[in-house]
């Protein structure tokens, strides 16, 4: 349950935070990557954006998003199925859009399970709309991924968004060691 005491930390992720990350993926995903596969994506730093969430001292949380050309493209947002609803996807998505911004960006993507709702609900309410579906997409079960697209992230009325959801997130979120 949200409360107005939570307090969450994000902190550019390191490699000292990938055996935490991993744990995580285990717990929300069929399919984890493998801690060569975030190291390599660390190794990236000049294409890549990934930020850890720290709640009560433990990785609770993690995002990230690779750049392509002039696009964002969210590869992973994930919560520790015992820190959901404490509002930490908001702020790793909030942490990921405005890291992708530095990079001068125009659009944001990203895929989710068509089964999702959840997460398709968080994507909506940052300005994620469908644009496709990826049929069969998700190896373990041949699920759809609903392709979602955020475009104009540059903007005024993007920036105003994202500055409204961070007013309206309950607790308090620092940064830590960048």
């Amino acid at each position: 349950m949200m409360t107005a005491e939570t307090h969450v930390i994000l902190e550019a992720m390191r490699k000292r935070h990938v055996r935490a990350i991993r744990s995580i993926d285990k717990q929300v995903y069929t399919k984890p990557w493998t801690a060569s596969m975030y190291h390599d994506e660390l190794r990236r730093r000049d294409q890549r954006v990934y930020y850890a969430a720290l709640h009560d001292n433990r990785v609770a949380g993690y995002g990230g998003a690779m750049i392509v050309h002039d696009e964002g493209h969210i590869t992973s947002i994930a919560v520790d199925p015992q820190a959901q609803g404490l509002g930490i996807g908001q702020r790793l998505m909030l942490a990921v859009h405005r890291g992708c911004l530095k990079h001068e960006i125009t659009a944001m993507t990203l895929e989710v399970r068509v089964s999702n709702e959840r997460a398709q609900s968080l994507y909506r309410r940052f300005g994620y709309a469908p644009a496709g579906v990826r049929a069969g997409y998700y190896a373990d079960n041949g699920e759809d991924a609903l392709v979602m697209w955020c475009h104009d992230v540059g903007n005024t009325e993007h920036r105003a968004l994202l500055n409204k959801i961070e007013n309206e997130v309950p607790g308090t979120t620092d940064w830590g060691p960048r």
